[in-house]
């Protein structure tokens, strides 16, 4: 069996990450998406081990001492996300496109310690539809937590040009043909 591909993912908040990733599994069988953990409670809809794990702060800090975790960090003031390391070895020993979706640092972190993988930078079409984005996401959000998700884009969007590929998501399935084409 053909060993796996590592695609490692990121973009601000509201660039269409997740639909991305869930156009293309469903478009290509061999992609299945890194479910990694965070610290933060379920959205309404998100499932543990579907979408995220849901991990108290205690388990998040016990699977960090362990080395459990290929990175990890704060996201949005008290928020921890990380990868687990055994989600990405056993997707990849399978012979599939594994894909993160990560932040720009943990993009960094991951890349040292896979230097094969391929990174793509997804980037909203404009800053006006990236907010409009985010609005969508959650009307009765506090304007305070959108205008810093719009912080963080900036920070983001401003270090994409470390990433090998930069794709604008204005057209989902253009985005996933683009992905396909990186992966052959």
């Amino acid at each position: 069996m053909a060993k796996g591909i590592l695609v490692i993912l990121s973009g601000p908040s509201g660039a269409g990450k997740d639909t991305v990733i869930q156009a293309w599994a469903e478009a290509d069988p061999r992609v299945k998406r890194v479910i990694t953990c965070t610290t933060r409670a379920p959205r309404d809809g998100e499932v543990d081990g579907v979408h995220y794990h849901f991990l108290t702060k205690e388990q998040f800090e016990d699977k960090m001492q362990r080395g459990e975790l290929l990175e990890q960090e704060p996201v949005y003031t008290e928020t921890m996300y990380g990868t687990p390391r055994d989600g990405v070895e056993s997707l990849l020993a399978a012979g599939r496109i594994a894909v993160l979706n990560v932040d720009v640092n943990g993009a960094k972190a991951i890349k040292r310690l896979y230097p094969d993988a391929a990174t793509v930078f997804i980037l909203p079409p404009s800053k006006e539809e990236l907010k409009r984005r985010l609005m969508m996401r959650d009307p009765d959000a506090d304007p305070r937590r959108v205008e810093e998700r719009l912080k963080r884009a900036e920070m983001e969007i401003a270090q994409s040009g470390w990433y090998e590929h930069r794709i604008v998501n204005d057209q989902v399935s253009a985005v996933v043909a683009q992905l396909e084409e990186i992966v052959r």
